[in-house]
Formats: structure tokens, sequence, C-alpha cells
């Protein structure tokens, strides 16, 4: 079975290297904000599983033999005012929940090895679990851990957590999201638009951590903006690209993964070359794409932190 995915595959990349890419014309970039960030303020990618592909799976005109690594994280952030995770990662319960509910013809393409969950590497450091964990979208690689942080409240915009009543897979599986004891907790984008994005939302009121709304991947899709006390600025994209070359060149996903994975394909194009444009125009910002190990592995991972000690 493995061998005949891997075949279908590779006929549908050299099949899409016929077709033309879509049209990249980046708008103008609008200058970010000046954040009054914390000396407190720090970051952690928690790694909870990776998985190999190759870099034409991730990106339309990607090698059809270079190999790439894919990894799962949560983001631990730490403000003198709160705790949060930006994603969850893979859970204690991945395996079953993949085992039992993954669609059979999805199993090879989204498979995954080396779980780590962030509860156990957060019980192993004797750091408490956060009391919120904000989600950029809720696929299954992003919220299988849900269930490992009981207590946590789930934050989602609204538009997302009425798409998870729905959803299924092999975006969405059912058993992560349809628990008796989550802690939904719906928001708008009721802060004021924000460097080319119609709405923000300003967790903690001094712009160093700033929710934007990105739909297209899903109809809720979230960004995270971390401003740093040094000056350094991050946004983590979760998977409105998978690679930095989506934003690097830019390039849409690979058709049969967008076809696959993205609800709105133009609105997630769109979203590619918005962020492209905030890049350009302030070239200091690090994009963290939710699943680029090239990136994540510059940054480092847990217990290692970005940023000032707390």
């Amino acid at each position: 079975m493995r061998k005949l995915m891997l075949l279908i595959v590779l006929a549908a990349l050299a099949a899409w290297r016929l077709w033309p890419l879509p049209t990249a014309v980046i708008p103008a970039g609008t200058a970010l904000p000046e954040a009054q960030a914390p000396a407190g303020l720090r970051f952690a990618l928690i790694k909870t599983g990776e998985a190999t592909t190759l870099e034409a799976m991730v990106v339309a005109d990607g090698g059809l033999f270079r190999p790439t690594q894919i990894g799962h994280i949560a983001v631990l952030v730490e403000h003198p005012q709160g705790r949060f995770l930006f994603d969850a990662g893979l859970g204690t319960q991945v395996d079953q929940q993949f085992g039992e509910e993954m669609s059979f013809w999805a199993k090879p393409i989204f498979a995954f090895r080396h779980v780590n969950p962030a509860i156990n590497q957060l019980q192993a450091a004797g750091i408490e679990a956060p009391p919120r964990i904000f989600l950029s979208h809720a696929h299954w690689d992003h919220a299988s851990a849900l269930g490992d942080f009981p207590q946590a409240e789930i934050w989602l915009p609204t538009a997302e957590r009425e798409t998870t009543k729905h959803g299924h897979p092999p975006a969405f599986l059912p058993s992560q999201l349809n628990r008796a004891d989550t802690r939904w907790h719906p928001f708008s984008f009721d802060g004021p638009a924000y460097a080319g994005f119609a709405a923000s939302l300003d967790l903690f009121g001094d712009g160093s951590a700033v929710l934007l709304p990105q739909p297209g991947h899903t109809a809720g899709s979230t960004g995270l903006l971390l401003s740093l006390a040094d000056g350094r600025r991050y946004f983590f994209v979760g998977d409105t690209v998978w690679n930095h070359l989506g934003i690097d060149r830019p390039a849409a996903k690979f058709s049969v993964s967008s076809l696959i994975v993205d609800a709105d394909r133009e609105a997630t194009w769109q979203a590619v070359l918005k962020i492209r444009a905030l890049r350009d125009a302030n070239p200091g910002l690090i994009i963290v794409p939710a699943h680029d190990s090239s990136v994540h592995d510059q940054l480092g991972y847990f217990p290692q932190f970005v940023g000032g000690a707390p």
C-alpha cells in the first residue's frame, strides 16, 4: 500500500509540473506597530513528533526527489502576565486517534514518528500545564493533545469552533474535538486592523503577543505575532504555508495536498502573499510555519527558550 501511494503521489507531482503556478501579485506591506514587550517574554518550541516527505509535497515547485523534514510542534509562551500554548501538537493518544479515525488512504501520507507529547516534556521539566491553549487551527495534528490538558481553556475563533462541530477526516478527527470535558473558548477578533490584517486580538495589551486572522487553510486559521524585548519578532503562521519556501518564492502548496487540506485555496494563497508582503516591509521578521523543521531547528527546542528569563 505504501509503495502504491508513493507511485500515485509521484505521478501527481509530475503532472503538476505541467500546470502553471498561481500568479504572485505581492501587495504592498505595512510596517509593524511598535510593541512594549516585557523583559520576561520568551517562547520555546516543543517538538512532539516528526516525519519525512518530499519537498514537492509541501510546496508546489519543490524538488521532486528532495526530502524535507516535517516537525509537529507546540509553542510554549511565557509572559509575566500569563503562560499559554500556541497549538498542542501530537498528544498521548495520537496513535489511537490516528489508527482508528484517519482515512485509510491518508495514513501513508500523514504518517509520523518519534512522538513525545508536550505534557510529558512539561512534566519532566517540572512545569505546570499552561491554563490556555490557542489553536492556529483545529486540524488533527494541532489538536491531538487537547485531551492532555483537561484544565486548559481552548481558545479559537468562533468560525473555527463552528467548523470543528462538523469536521471529518482526514483534516479533523472527531475524538479530539467532541470531548465533553473540553473547555472551549470561542473568541472574536475585536481589536483594530493591524499591519494589513483586518482585525487583531492583543492578548496582554502591550503588543507583545497579537493574534491575527488568516482564514483560508481553515475558516478560522490564526497567526501569532510575538515581539521580544530585544526587538526580535516572530510570526507563527500555522499551516498557511508548510515550508519557508512558500513565503520565499512565493509558492502555493502542492495542488493535491492543498485540495486535501485547504478549505479555500484562493484565500490561502492570498494569505501567503499577505505574509510575504509583511515580511518584505519588516525584513527582520522571522516567519515560523508550523511544520518546517529547517526553521524550527534554527530556533532550538524545549527546554531551550528564545527570549528573556521570566
